[in-house]
């Protein structure tokens, strides 16, 4: 049997527009439907199928047992395994007599209509309105979101439906048919009631109004979050769109972004309020929900009490930032409206910024560990080749501009290859590790240790001349020699100092100047530190070689390099 919503699209084309929307949004409309019962005591038949749910919440069971005590005919499609066959909702309660005979019946739906529909019909004297929809399932190349929903309230279209109720009520439930007809008869639709109409098409259109505004702040942070991996401002977008959307005075959100590292923060004051001590007192409230919802994967709501002069009742809803069963943070949104009452469709608006938000810091540190290893050395965890010929060039930049030194150490295990040999590569490894070590202790914030090649490293001494780049060298030195390595001993290394703009005026001619100091050290007995000073080849007024002598120079080093490395000795 087609379901209610195809049945009247077919019977009624031109009288009805199919619309998408998401499936939250479907459930506030049909609360709305129900609102008219609710609110104006109507002893009106509600029929109503509902999409399975194993559990429901309190909310959810005490609108089911409303609308059942106000209609004077209420009938419910459920599945078999629905929360709702466990309530023992009577069918009597209490407050009828035999001309006006209050009624609730819960149907077991057929198990293809559980799954794809759901509608509310409502039929009463002065009042008529029908809201359907159907689940729609992912095609290819379809690009929307959400279910195929349609709403009337046309006395006519309702009646149709009225007939198609009771004709799949006499094919599915039988025994229930004589009851159902008797019902639709006593409620049928006559005249419609121009206040009610007007009264729930008018809450329709805020609703959608207020849905609009929401989405395009969800659409908003969207952007933000595909436009950029700075988280903070990421954060701060999220914060100001969630808070407006939602008509909040403030907003806040604490999100872990770095293992082992304080969350970021941050919040949105409505009208721009500045005052450091709100701020401060938002953030500690922030801290307060975060460590007592901790663990907690749920939403806390916590709706009004209807009195402003109590400030531990005022309204307050947080949801978890939550990635893969992990909890990242908090979101809350706070109002200063004592009558404030969460619905779920903003709940749902938190729970979806959430979810973007942990899904965008997840991804901002998946790029940060991408962009570290295409920047560092796996084993050393010191910058790379690369990373180091980027850092000189920018250093020297600024130091031309800013008219400083740098200066450049190049340092070189002695006899690695005989640690190799002898002991094995995980020894080598380990001593490789050691030196990495030695360099981030001894170092300052801005200088920058790399991994040059196979057992050579290079040290970047922003704002340092000769003299401080050879009190640094000389430390490392005595640091290397004094540290030893367990089944290995000690271990020495040779180090090479240049400084710019004294031995060198561009990145090239620097590193190729501290790599002949460099194998000078090696030449005369390595374990020790040398400068251009110290090379045979210097002029006689004390400047190096030209740069086309140096470059020989440096196609010799190569050489000596190569041999070295075929040596016994390392």
């Amino acid at each position: 049997m087609l379901s209610l919503y195809s049945a009247l699209l077919a019977q009624h084309p031109r009288q009805l527009t199919s619309v998408r929307c998401a499936g939250q949004t479907i459930e506030q409309l049909q609360r709305y439907f129900e609102d008219v019962v609710l609110e104006n005591n109507l002893a009106a038949l509600v029929v109503e199928a509902m999409l399975p749910e194993t559990q429901r919440s309190l909310r959810e069971t005490a609108r089911v047992r409303d609308v059942a005590r106000a209609a004077r005919h209420a009938f419910f499609f459920v599945s078999s395994d629905d929360a709702l066959n466990d309530l023992h909702l009577s069918s009597n309660h209490g407050e009828s007599s035999d001309q006006d005979e209050r009624e609730l019946v819960l149907l077991k739906q057929v198990p293809q209509a559980a799954f794809n529909e759901r509608f509310v019909v409502i039929a009463d004297a002065r009042f008529s309105a029908l809201l359907a929809s159907v689940r729609k399932h992912e095609e290819a190349g379809d690009e929307g979101v959400g279910d195929e929903v349609i709403w009337t309230f046309e006395p006519d279209i309702v009646y149709s439906a009225l007939e198609y109720l009771m004709a799949r009520m006499t094919a599915e439930q039988s025994f229930q048919s004589p009851a159902f007809s008797k019902a639709v008869s006593t409620c049928m639709p006559k005249t419609t009631s121009l206040q009610l109409t007007v009264s729930v098409t008018t809450k329709l259109a805020r609703f959608l109004q207020e849905q609009a505004v929401r989405e395009i702040a969800v659409n908003r942070i969207a952007a933000s979050i595909r436009s950029s991996l700075d988280m903070p401002s990421v954060l701060q977008t999220t914060v100001n769109e969630v808070g407006r959307a939602l008509g909040a005075e403030h907003s806040a959100l604490s999100v872990a972004v770095e293992h082992g590292e304080p969350p970021l923060t941050t919040c949105y004051l409505r009208d721009g309020d500045e005052d450091e001590s709100r701020r401060a007192e938002l953030l500690s409230d922030l801290d307060a929900y975060s460590a007592r919802r901790r663990g907690h994967m749920k939403a806390y709501v916590q709706d009004g009490s209807g009195k402003a002069d109590k400030q531990d009742s005022r309204p307050v809803a947080t949801v978890p930032v939550v990635y893969r069963e992990r909890m990242m943070g908090v979101l809350m949104v706070c109002s200063d409206d004592p009558t404030r009452v969460w619905q779920e469709n903003e709940i749902l608006l938190m729970r979806t910024v959430a979810d973007q938000v942990a899904v965008a810091v997840n991804h901002a540190r998946l790029f940060q560990e991408v962009r570290q290893q295409a920047l560092t050395d796996g084993l050393t965890g010191c910058f790379n080749r690369r990373s180091f010929e980027l850092q000189l060039e920018r250093d020297l930049h600024l130091a031309t501009r800013m008219n400083q030194p740098v200066s450049l150490v190049l340092l070189d295990i002695d006899h690695f290859k005989r640690v190799n040999d002898t002991y094995g590569h995980d020894a080598g490894d380990v001593a490789l590790r050691t030196i990495a070590d030695a360099l981030r202790e001894e170092l300052r914030g801005v200088d920058t240790a790399a991994r040059y090649g196979g057992e050579e490293f290079a040290v970047i001494l922003p704002q340092a001349g000769l003299e401080g780049a050879l009190i640094v060298a000389k430390r490392l030195r005595a640091r290397i020699e004094r540290t030893e390595l367990p089944g290995v001993g000690h271990i020495t290394a040779s180090l090479g100092v240049a400084a710019f703009p004294q031995h060198a005026s561009t990145r090239d001619l620097l590193v190729t100047t501290a790599d002949r100091a460099l194998y000078q050290a090696k030449r005369t007995g390595r374990n020790r530190v040398c400068t251009p000073s110290d090379l045979p080849d210097e002029s006689p007024d004390g400047t190096v070689e030209s740069d086309a002598a140096i470059a020989v120079t440096s196609d010799a080093t190569a050489t000596f390099e190569r041999q070295e490395a075929v040596s016994p000795t390392g």
